[in-house]
């Protein structure tokens, strides 16, 4: 590919970067000074407790909290902003009558360019994974050995991932498993990605609804770091009870280590948190699967890790393998989700961020802005499969 067009590809990345960059100071950034936001009192459990304020901020920084203070109340408005805290407070039982379908309604407009773009606000919007991105070039640029150890950890994952589903489907083939590694529930207990931040969403579901506050909400890293709506009030639901302070939407000093964490896992493997743990990046991959636009693709007959392609100036040799050494699939290294791209893997999980598009020289990535969503794809296959079954027996 000529370096014409591989700078043309680049500008995709330095946009992206940019959009990255705009969400983090929004969200971060303490410009709610300049808008007249009141202060209010941060708390440390160390230092003084509930009862004595270390400091004071504006009341938030994050979008939804902003819209709480210019209209007076917790409406729809604030709920476009994190399903998982609105589920949550859904399941709380705590919403008044009048604003009930309202909230439903706002919950599901949010879903709509989840559904259309797929999980594009961990690649483009959170704030949380524009620091973690941030941690993981700076180790990758400071920290060679560490770099090292941590993509040599990932290789053995992907390696493992790819035997325990190559073994799923034989045991399928001879009746000894119960599970469809086709479906997409197949391929969430056959896949050690993103199962623990799946237990995790469940389990905060679940607590939120038989404590009546949204659970998740009061550890959440991306809503400590924002001082976040939802974060607030699942505080205030906690210190409510210990004194008169849960009137104040409490913000506590410690709890800025859960983000801090969050960040320093990506020293094991490249985004930890949002690969493995983050149950709102769970949430939007499940909404993702029904995702129809923007999807990555192979081209087989440019790609050096398929077969030698004809436009190779060493493809008389039959095969040579240069090539393949040296690229070692780039499209599945850059990509911050781990797809397996060139054996179609679920792309679920993509988060169009267009690395794998960006970084391939041979041209062999293309992007197809509609295709079929993965849901319908495993369904399919699923159905298929079943169609099949009777004759197996038979036979």
């Amino acid at each position: 590919m000529g370096k014409t067009k591989q700078a043309r590809r680049k500008t995709i990345r330095y946009f992206r970067w940019s959009v990255k960059a705009a969400f983090l100071l929004a969200f971060t950034v303490p410009v709610a000074y300049l808008l007249g936001v009141p202060s209010e009192p941060v708390y440390s459990l160390l230092f003084g407790g509930l009862n004595q304020p270390l400091l004071s901020l504006p009341m938030s920084q994050s979008p939804c909290s902003m819209y709480a203070f210019f209209y007076g109340s917790i409406g729809p408005g604030a709920w476009l902003v994190c399903p998982v805290g609105g589920l949550q407070i859904l399941l709380t039982g705590r919403v008044d009558a009048f604003n009930l379908l309202p909230m439903i309604l706002a919950f599901f407009v949010f879903l709509i360019p989840i559904f259309l773009l797929g999980n594009v606000f961990c690649g483009w919007a959170c704030p949380l994974g524009t620091m973690i991105d941030g941690f993981d070039k700076s180790v990758e640029r400071f920290l060679p050995k560490i770099n090292m150890k941590r993509e040599e950890r990932s290789q053995r994952d992907r390696e493992d991932i790819a035997s325990k589903q190559g073994s799923q489907v034989h045991n399928s083939q001879f009746g000894n498993s119960f599970v469809c590694p086709s479906c997409p529930f197949g391929r969430v207990l056959v896949n050690k990605y993103g199962v623990v931040a799946n237990g995790i969403l469940v389990t905060s579901l679940v607590g939120s609804a038989v404590l009546r506050f949204n659970v998740f909400c009061t550890i959440c890293p991306i809503g400590i770091s924002t001082r976040g709506l939802f974060h607030l009030k699942a505080v205030t639901s906690i210190t409510g009870r210990l004194g008169p302070t849960g009137k104040l939407m409490p913000v506590i000093v410690e709890l800025w280590a859960i983000p801090v964490v969050a960040i320093l896992l990506s020293l094991r493997e490249k985004r930890y948190w949002c690969r493995k743990i983050c149950p709102v990046g769970a949430s939007l991959n499940i909404a993702g699967s029904f995702s129809p636009l923007i999807k990555p693709t192979v081209k087989a007959d440019k790609c050096i890790m398929k077969e030698c392609p004809k436009t190779c100036e060493d493809y008389k040799l039959d095969y040579c393998g240069a090539c393949r050494q040296i690229d070692q699939k780039q499209c599945e290294k850059v990509c911050p989700q781990g797809i397996n791209l060139l054996n179609k893997g679920s792309l679920a999980k993509c988060t169009k961020c267009l690395e794998c598009y960006i970084q391939c020289e041979h041209d062999s990535i293309g992007i197809k802005l509609f295709g079929v969503p993965d849901a319908v794809s495993s369904l399919r296959r699923f159905a298929a499969k079943l169609k099949r079954q009777p004759k197996n027996d038979a036979s």
